[in-house]
C-alpha cells in the first residue's frame, strides 16, 4: 500500500491580521488619510507572506510595517484576548490555523475565511502616528519647476526680548521681497527649503549661523561656540556659513578684537566653514536676499530627491539630480533635546574645557569612547605623573600634532577631581 503525502498549504496564514488591516485601510480611505498608502502597502506584503505570524512585532520583517503599525496590531491582539473568555489564551496563532485547516481537509469542505471581528477604530493619535511614519519613509521626488525655494528664519531671530530685532528682520526681508517663513529651527538660524505643491519639503545644502560680534564673544566665553560648530558639522548640510555682524566699532564686545578674528580664522581653516562679515543687520539681510536669488537660479531646474543623512553626497552646480534631506528629518535629528550616546555626551563635555578643540576631543574619544574608559585607563597608571600625561602623545588633526602635556593635565584634573 503506497503512502501519499498530504501537503497542507495555508490559504490565508494571517487572516486575522489581514482583517484588521482591511478595516483600518477602509477607515483611512473613507477619511482620505495619508496613512492609507502605508496601510495598503503593509496589507499587500502580509497577503504575500506564506507563513503565520504570531504578533505585531513579528510583522516588522515585512514591507510597510513600521513600529506604529506593529504596536497597533499588538494592542488589538491584547483587546481581542480580553474579549475571548473561553479561548485558550496559551495557544499560538499558528496552532489555531493548523487546526482549522486539518478540520477542513477531513470534512472536504470549502474553507471559509474567518469572520471579521469587531476591531477598535484608530484614534486620532494613532492615525497621526501612521501618517508621520509614512511621511518619514516616503521617497520624495521634485522635478524642475515644480517647487518654490523659501528662506526659513529661526524664531529666535525674530522673537524674544528684543522686539527691535523682530521688526528689523521681518521688515528688511519684506522690503527686499524675500519669500520667507519663521519657524523653530533646531540647528542654525537660517536655511532654505524647496517645497512642492503637495507640501513636501527638502532642505537645500546651505545653512547660516548669524553672530553679532558681542554675541560671538559671549559664546566663546561660555563654550556655546564650540558646541554650535559641532552640531552644525553633525547636521549633514554640506555648506555651513557663519554670518558675522559688526557691533558698532567692535571695541566693547567682551573679548579683544584679535581674539575674535583668530576664532573666525580657525573656524574657516580647521572647520572649513564659510565666513561672511557684514557691517550691520541690514547688510546681513541683503546677503540673505542675494543667497536666495542665487539658490533659486541654481536649483529651479534641478531634480531633487529625498535621501537619508547617511546617503548624502557632495554635489556640484552642474549635476541635474541632487539628493537632499527632508526638513522634518533635519529638525528631528538636530533637536537639542535629542537623546545622545555616551560618546556624544563625552565629546560635548570635553568641548567645554579651555583650549580643547573638536579635533582634539574626537581624537580622545577614538581611544577612550566614554568617561568610564578614561577613568579605567587612569587607574592602570602606576604614578600620578603617568596618569596626568596619559593623553599627551595622542595625535590629532591632519597634521597629527601631539595633544601636549598641558591639555592632558587639564583633562586629568577635571575628571579626577569630579569623579573622586
Amino acid at each position: 500500500m503506497s503512502i501519499q503525502r498530504l501537503e497542507i498549504k495555508l490559504e490565508r496564514p494571517n487572516a486575522i491580521f489581514e482583517s484588521w488591516l482591511e478595516k483600518w485601510l477602509e477607515e483611512a480611505e473613507r477619511k482620505d488619510s495619508r496613512s492609507k498608502y502605508k496601510l495598503r502597502e503593509a496589507l499587500e506584503a502580509l497577503k504575500m507572506y506564506p507563513l503565520p505570524l504570531a504578533s505585531g512585532r513579528e510583522c516588522a520583517i515585512l514591507r510597510g510595517f513600521g513600529s506604529t503599525l506593529c504596536n497597533l496590531i499588538d494592542e488589538e491582539m491584547r483587546q481581542q484576548r480580553e474579549k475571548a473568555q473561553t479561548i485558550n489564551l496559551n495557544s499560538s496563532l499558528y496552532e489555531q490555523d493548523i487546526k482549522e485547516v486539518v478540520e477542513t481537509v477531513k470534512k472536504s469542505k470549502t474553507k471559509t475565511a474567518p469572520a471579521k471581528e469587531k476591531t477598535t477604530k484608530l484614534t486620532k493619535k494613532q492615525q497621526k502616528a501612521l501618517e508621520e511614519e509614512e511621511a518619514r519613509v516616503k521617497q520624495v521626488t521634485m522635478s524642475g519647476g515644480s517647487f518654490r525655494i523659501i528662506l526659513i528664519v529661526d524664531t529666535q531671530e525674530t522673537s524674544g526680548k528684543n522686539k527691535k530685532t523682530l521688526d528689523q528682520t521681518r521688515g528688511y526681508l519684506e522690503s527686499l521681497h524675500v519669500e520667507y517663513e519663521v519657524r523653530r529651527l533646531t540647528v542654525g538660524d537660517f536655511l532654505w527649503i524647496a517645497r512642492d505643491t503637495e507640501g513636501n519639503e527638502l532642505v537645500l545644502p546651505y545653512i547660516v549661523e548669524r553672530k553679532r560680534m558681542d554675541d560671538l564673544a559671549s559664546s566663546i566665553r561660555d563654550g556655546r561656540f564650540r558646541e554650535q560648530k559641532h552640531r552644525l558639522k553633525q547636521c549633514g548640510i554640506q555648506h555651513i556659513i557663519y554670518l558675522v555682524e559688526d557691533y558698532g566699532d567692535n571695541e566693547h564686545v567682551g573679548l579683544p578684537l584679535e581674539n575674535l578674528k583668530q576664532a573666525l580664522s580657525n573656524t574657516l581653516i580647521h572647520n572649513q566653514f564659510s565666513i561672511k562679515r557684514t557691517e550691520n543687520h541690514r547688510r546681513s539681510m541683503m546677503y540673505l536676499q542675494g543667497m536666495s536669488q542665487t539658490l533659486i537660479r541654481v536649483y529651479k531646474d534641478k531634480v531633487l530627491l529625498s535621501c537619508d543623512k547617511e546617503d548624502l553626497q557632495p554635489h556640484t552646480p552642474t549635476q541635474r539630480m541632487i539628493g537632499l534631506l527632508k526638513f522634518k528629518s533635519l529638525y528631528e535629528d538636530s533637536a537639542r533635546n535629542a537623546l545622545l550616546t555616551v560618546r556624544e555626551v563625552f565629546v560635548q563635555q570635553l568641548l567645554q574645557l579651555h583650549s580643547l578643540s573638536l579635533e582634539r576631543a574626537m581624537a580622545i574619544v577614538e581611544l577612550y569612547p566614554t568617561p568610564r574608559c578614561l577613568m579605567d585607563a587612569y587607574d592602570t597608571c602606576i604614578t600620578s605623573d603617568e596618569a596626568r600625561n596619559l593623553l599627551a602623545n595622542i595625535r590629532y588633526g591632519q597634521l597629527e600634532r601631539p595633544m601636549g602635556e598641558r591639555i592632558s593635565q587639564i583633562i586629568y584634573d577635571f575628571y579626577r577631581s569630579d569623579f573622586n
